[in-house]
């Protein structure tokens, strides 16, 4: 009997707090790469966040991912980084997982792909997982095309682009918005809303 591939998606971040762009994305990764199974992976500290007093505890952090992706049978939360000591850094979860799957897809944005060299331990990096970059606005500039070139042929990584509609707001946005009292629903969706204000999260 031939033992089945063992294949899963990875999308990691701070989630602070996690968006419908977010969730737009890795719907796209597991349509157009039919991947059986996403992780949704909070970063439990982070080794590049900038602003440490504005992100939210982990445990907040991952009950709005669970209500973000509950829909989403193929979509689950993994505490793998969260309960991991000290900083938190790709190579250490790929050398995690690596026993336990074949084949293992990373979702990225598009613009990580130009910061990817300077990733701790980037070329076991770039030879442990298989890249999935959302080209968010939808064109393949030629710059981005070259990146990807450079970074096959220097490191034989394997990229592909998800294709996904743009979304014009980040994270921080939403922090900025609920810290003047405005609507997030549409960003994060109304539950996630709900929990950030019933807990008070981002409010200055």
């Amino acid at each position: 009997m031939v033992q089945e591939k063992r294949i899963v998606g990875i999308m990691g971040g701070t989630f602070n707090p996690i968006h419908v762009g977010h969730i737009q994305i890795a719907i796209a990764a597991y349509q157009q790469f039919h991947l059986p199974e996403i992780l949704i992976m909070p970063s439990g500290n982070p080794s590049s966040y900038k602003d440490t007093q504005e992100l939210a505890s982990a445990s907040h952090r991952c009950n709005m991912i669970y209500l973000a992706i509950k829909n989403y049978s193929y979509m689950k939360l993994s505490t793998l980084e969260i309960n991991r000591q000290g900083k938190t850094f790709t190579s250490d979860t790929l050398e995690e997982l690596k026993p336990l799957y074949d084949t293992i897809y990373f979702i990225i944005g598009a613009d990580s792909l130009f910061a990817l060299e300077t990733w701790h331990k980037a070329a076991y990096v770039m030879n442990h997982c298989h890249f999935l970059a959302a080209n968010r606005n939808r064109h393949k500039s030629q710059e981005l095309l070259n990146q990807i070139e450079y970074l096959k042929t220097t490191y034989q990584a394997t990229i592909d682009l998800i294709e996904t509609r743009d979304y014009p707001f980040s994270s921080t946005d939403i922090r900025n918005k609920v810290s003047k009292n405005k609507n997030i629903d549409k960003m994060v969706g109304a539950e996630v809303a709900q929990y950030i204000k019933n807990h008070k999260l981002y409010q200055s």
